[in-house]
């Protein structure tokens, strides 16, 4: 039988949480740390257009950039303290090559560099860097051209139903499975087999995670599943851990201690 207490509990579980769940997801105005009546902050707009740029002027492309757009959560509703300043600049990549794939991969590579040696915040928000090809198809519902200064897809405000309960298990099984790798990896003990089970392992959680995402993005959903439980595995550091985990695990691999561990 239910106690008066239990059913307080669950009542609070059903009813009153979504209500403040909603509230870690979607948010009723744009940002205002960046958003006043729609208009998108002068100072900032100047100070991404200017990364941007020099970024580009870095890779030493000759190709004319069509556009440079603000996309992501921070031109929507749905930001958290985890969001980033998402800047794509738009290029057509077959002027550089008509292999489009090994195009994305250099720049890719490239912003992968860049992003290392840089760490820029604005505002309390880390500042992300992107090529993209203007032939990409774009399905996020808010996008804004910091290079003209207006929306060209105006988000709405239109509250998502979210399966949080589905979110914390996806989410919490991932975590289980990434610990465990870096407690093992702990270990001094672990042969070349092992060590390489981890790296292929804990690369495959990373594809997936990834790949789930790309899936249920592409299908025009922000607020599916997969986004979410990506988007809270990026913010907790745990995205993080697991590309740690993955780079320890093949150093190891090569590494002359271990090696020698593996002689004696």
């Amino acid at each position: 039988m239910t106690s008066d207490k239990e059913y307080l509990f669950n009542l609070y579980e059903y009813a009153i949480r979504p209500s403040v769940l909603m509230e870690k997801y979607y948010n009723d105005t744009l940002n205002k740390k960046f958003w006043t009546n729609d208009q998108f902050d002068s100072e900032v707009r100047e100070k991404l257009l200017q990364i941007a740029k020099e970024f580009y002027n870095n890779l030493n492309l000759t190709v004319p950039v069509i556009d440079i757009q603000l996309t992501g959560s921070l031109a929507n509703y749905n930001y958290t303290e985890y969001s980033d300043l998402d800047v794509h600049i738009i290029i057509d990549f077959t002027e550089i090559n008509q292999n489009i794939d090994l195009v994305k991969k250099a720049l890719d590579g490239m912003r992968f560099i860049w992003n290392l040696r840089h760490d820029i915040k604005i505002r309390g928000y880390d500042v992300e860097i992107y090529v993209q090809d203007v032939n990409e198809q774009h399905t996020a519902s808010g996008l804004y051209s910091l290079l003209n200064g207006e929306w060209i897809r105006k988000p709405s405000y239109n509250p998502p139903d979210i399966d949080e309960r589905d979110v914390e298990v996806k989410f919490n099984n991932y975590v289980t499975e990434i610990n465990k790798m870096e407690t093992r990896l702990k270990s001094k003990n672990l042969s070349k087999e092992d060590l390489q089970a981890i790296t292929t392992r804990a690369n495959k959680l990373k594809q997936k995670a990834q790949q789930d995402r790309k899936n249920c993005l592409e299908g025009g959903n922000e607020f599916c599943v997969e986004n979410l439980v990506f988007k809270k595995l990026r913010g907790s550091g745990m995205m993080e851990k697991l590309i740690n985990t993955s780079i320890e695990a093949y150093d190891r691999v090569y590494s002359e201690d271990e090696l020698n561990h593996y002689r004696y």
